[in-house]
């Protein structure tokens, strides 16, 4: 795998989108000011407004932009309050102002209008706040929170508690309200409002100016942020963040969208959570313009997203960044249609990503996909990565159609689009896993595991229950599309396993386990019941599709100095292993093991498959640059088919080393001998190796001791006397007399002649021919002809004179039977443009000849052949 892939983990960019406008109308006079204002996104002054629906109603008093919240309904530790209008302007406060014994405070707006929310809400002591509004909330640039415990803001139309009762915002008069119990759901109805977070968007940039470097998430109190370890959720119909920010260090955050159902509420340590199993449809949550869900801090945060199409663009994260001793949480992403990662930042620093990241001793979080269809694209990226000693995070993606992984950005073609698992300390990194129906990675992007330290690299896990696809290259850089595992450290690579019905690789596109430096490079297993092809090169370039495990040499000076990689690999080259039922390796592509370092040595390449087709310079290797060649093992049931300068090759490169070991078992191997496919073990300056072929039989390749233009089986070494061996086993068939003497006399020409018409004229009329018994030709590779040879398309001669029978005097039979042949003869062929007939039956000539013809033509042809044997009977019996 080239460098540039293993980069591409790290930043991803897209073009910035454009932001929209926000319109206001134009106040032309003092007189219409006040209906302006109600039209303006959020209010001019607070709008803290008590509906007088409780036993003990709610009190609000203002003091300056103090808005003061007080009495309400007390039971035990839960406090309730109910308010026809709450909406919260610029600059303004509303002051829950609850006693410090309250647990729970409960809030709903039942007169019909969304909530503008541009200033700050403010509780007492540790509560938790629920606010309810069904027709919608909006949190406007200058919202925020000043509470001790948690908040949920929903647009549900109730709160239900254990006890049975509901705190109702669209039934507010219903009984009982008052409930010591604890909330255990919220209670959707057919459509819920939207709630929308609006703000500035995130300040994160990267720690160092490298693309592995944790993130600097800055010191912004913008946004909506509750205490640590506590939960911050908005559970709505539509959920958008436009800019906006949610922080809950050590906390949870919570973005739901549901369409109607019950939402679960569940409280644990670490706050809230929210559970969806009885929700009927979801709706659609959407984070732009940098809009950033934080779970960060010293441990323990977790992020929930639950809705029907997710999408984050223009640089939104939702990210966990654990900065402690203590393990993170998970971020589980939901989505019942779709989840979409597209785009960076405007300045494209910073991408559209979904992250949980380790920086000290803990353990990095979980990162889960669920959903229909995953797209990453346009510098998008998903991923679990460790800078520090603990363990990165596993990543698991389950998306029951297709899952797409689709690079570069277009302004950018340097930065790609990623699903990855990384370090670059001595923590290890996580697993990935993909379980889809469909797996498109396109135009460069990547799913891969990278560690740049001493830990090791985590596994990369395809299951496609049909298909993977990985296409071309970033047109710049040439960094593949790929699925890879990668080490450019000490630690080792981790494996590539991949299962499928059908894996494709073309243009460039690879599947690799490889290192760059002192780690050993992982294996690759490839399970694909149908088929694996691999086909072609990068356009204009001379990169491969590729199925790898390798140790290469970084060629860029530069890239080496950056990332501390040698001058050369030192680890070990892994194994490659392909199940399948056809292999086809064609147009330059590889499959291969291999080892460019002046000391290592390459893997093993197993091949079992029912048939592999090797054509225009495909190719499967087991080669190094100086060490011990690889070995190859290919198991085919069928046929291995070799054409047009394909190979099969374990070749040593090396001073005094030793070439690979070539196994084939296969039922057939079938080359064209002028086409120069070879199957070599060849170490030119060592010993050759080893190659054995059991087989039922071979065909066009040829066992030499150099090689040559044609196709070749050779162990070439650096003298004859160090060539390899070369055993090919077929059926021990014993041909000594099988083969019987054919009698001389065939045919006895004279009696098969005897009673024919012709034999009793004194005229000569042509020729016996005996073709024999028909055999082998000469040789093998001559074509069989027929004995039966085809002459032109010719019409027939013109039938005049023969149906008068017997008619006619002898003379001008006599004369009709002697030019008969040249009348035939001298036909026009058949021409182009000619009229064609379908030919309705086949008949013999007098003389020899088959002819297929229309029905009348072959009425006259044998009427012409009873006209000549009597008319030759008759002049024998004259004589």
């Amino acid at each position: 795998m080239r460098l540039m892939s293993a980069l591409s983990i790290g930043k991803f960019m897209k073009l910035p989108h454009l932001l929209s406008k926000a319109f206001m109308p134009n106040c032309f006079s003092i007189s219409v000011i006040a209906s302006c204002s109600l039209f303006a996104p959020y209010p001019l002054q607070a709008q803290v407004v008590p509906d007088n629906t409780l036993p003990v109603n709610s009190q609000v008093t203002s003091n300056g932009n103090i808005f003061a919240i007080d009495g309400g309904t007390t039971a035990g530790g839960n406090l309730f309050h109910s308010f026809g209008q709450f909406s919260v302007s610029t600059g303004s406060t509303a002051f829950f102002n609850n006693a410090l014994n309250i647990q729970n405070i409960f809030s709903r707006v039942t007169g019909g209008s969304v909530s503008n929310i541009n200033g700050i809400i403010q509780a007492n002591g540790t509560a938790n706040l629920f606010f309810l509004n069904p027709k919608g909330i909006i949190f406007g640039p200058n919202a925020s929170l000043n509470i001790g415990g948690s908040f949920l803001a929903s647009t549900a139309s109730s709160i239900n508690f254990a006890d049975g009762t509901q705190f109702s915002a669209t039934n507010p008069q219903a009984q009982p309200l008052l409930t010591m119990s604890v909330p255990i759901g919220l209670g959707f109805g057919n459509n819920p409002g939207a709630i929308r977070v609006q703000g500035t968007g995130n300040i994160i940039t990267f720690v160092q100016p490298t693309v592995f470097s944790p993130y600097n998430r800055g010191s912004s109190l913008t946004g909506l942020r509750v205490q640590p370890g506590n939960t911050l959720a908005l559970v709505g119909g539509d959920v958008a963040l436009e800019g906006g920010t949610l922080t809950a260090e050590e906390g949870r955050i919570e973005l739901g969208s549901v369409g109607n159902g019950t939402v679960g509420l569940s409280s644990t340590p670490f706050g809230w959570t929210l559970g969806y199993g009885e929700v009927q449809s979801f709706r659609d949550i959407q984070l732009s313009q940098k809009a950033l869900a934080d779970a960060s801090g010293n441990g323990g945060g977790s992020i929930q997203v639950q809705g029907q199409n997710v999408t984050l663009t223009d640089g939104s994260i939702i990210l966990i960044q654990n900065q402690g001793s203590q393990p993170a949480g998970s971020i589980n992403v939901s989505a019942s249609r779709s989840l979409e990662v597209n785009g960076t930042t405007p300045d494209q620093t910073i991408s559209s990503n979904v992250s949980n990241i380790a920086l000290g001793a803990g353990n990095g979080g979980d990162i889960g996909i669920s959903t229909q269809q995953l797209l990453v694209q346009g510098g998008g990226i998903i991923s679990t990565r460790t800078f520090g000693a603990g363990r990165g995070g596993n990543l698991s993606v389950n998306a029951s159609k297709s899952v797409q992984v689709i690079g570069p950005v277009l302004l950018n073609p340097s930065i790609t689009s990623t699903i990855s698992a990384t370090t670059t300390s001595s923590g290890n990194a996580g697993n990935i896993t993909v379980s889809t129906g469909n797996y498109l990675i396109t135009n460069g992007g990547n799913t891969g595991s990278v560690t740049f330290g001493t830990g090791s690299g985590g596994n990369v896990i395809v299951n496609a229950t049909q298909s993977v696809e990985l296409i071309g290259v970033i047109p710049i850089s040439l960094s593949p599309s790929a699925v890879s595992a990668v080490t450019g450290n000490a630690g080792n690579a981790g494996s590539v396993i991949i299962n499928t019905s059908k894996l494709v690789l073309r243009d460039g596109g690879s599947v690799t386990a490889s290192t760059l430096a002192a780690g050993a490079a992982g294996s690759v297993t490839i399970n694909a019941s149908d088929s694996v092809e691999v086909s072609g090169t990068v356009p204009g370039a001379m990169n491969p599709s590729l199925v790898s495990s390798s140790a290469n040499i970084e060629r860029s000076a530069l890239l080496r100095k950056i990332f501390g990689l040698p001058d050369e690999p030192t680890g070990a080259s892994g194994n490659v292993t392909i199940n399948t039922s056809r292999l086809m390796v064609t147009d330059g592509a590889r499959v291969n093991v291999s080892h460019d370092g002046s000391q290592g040595n390459a893997g093993k390449l197993t091949i079992n498959a029912n048939s592999i087709v090797l054509d225009n310079q495909g190719g499967i290797t087991a080669a190094t640059a100086s060490g011990q060649g690889g070995n190859i093992t290919l198991n085919v049931k069928d046929s291995l088919q070799m054409r047009h300068s394909s190979i099969i090759s374990a070749a040593a490169g090396g001073n005094d080393q030793t070439g690979g070991n070539i196994i084939i078992n296969a039922g057939a191997i079938a080359a064209i001998p002028k086409e120069n496919s070879d199957i070599t073990a060849s170490a030119p300056q060592g010993t050759g190796g080893r190659t054995t072929i059991n087989t039922q039989g071979i065909f066009g390749l040829q066992v030499r001791d150099r090689p040559t233009p044609e196709s070749d089986i050779i162990s070439v070494g650096k003298t004859p006397e160090f060539n390899g061996i070369v055993q090919v086993n077929t059926p021990d068939v014993n041909v000594q007399g099988a083969l019987n003497q054919l009698n001389a006399n065939l045919v006895n020409t004279e009696q098969a002649i005897a009673n024919s018409c012709f034999a009793r004229r004194n005229a000569e009329q042509g020729s016996f021919t005996v073709t024999g018994t028909s055999g082998l030709p000469t040789t093998p590779y001559e074509a069989l002809s027929s004995q039966y040879p085809v002459t032109q398309v010719q019409g027939l001669s013109s039938a005049e004179g023969l149906e008068r029978g017997d008619a006619g005097t002898r003379e001008q039979k006599r004369e009709l039977v002697q030019n008969l042949g040249e009348r035939s003869s001298s036909t026009p062929t058949w021409q182009l443009d000619d009229s064609i007939v379908e030919a309705q039956g086949m008949t013999l000539t007098p003389d020899g000849r088959i002819i297929a013809g229309t029905a009348p033509q072959l009425v006259a042809v044998r009427q012409a052949k009873d006209f000549i044997c009597n008319f030759t009977k008759q002049e024998i019996s004259t004589r």
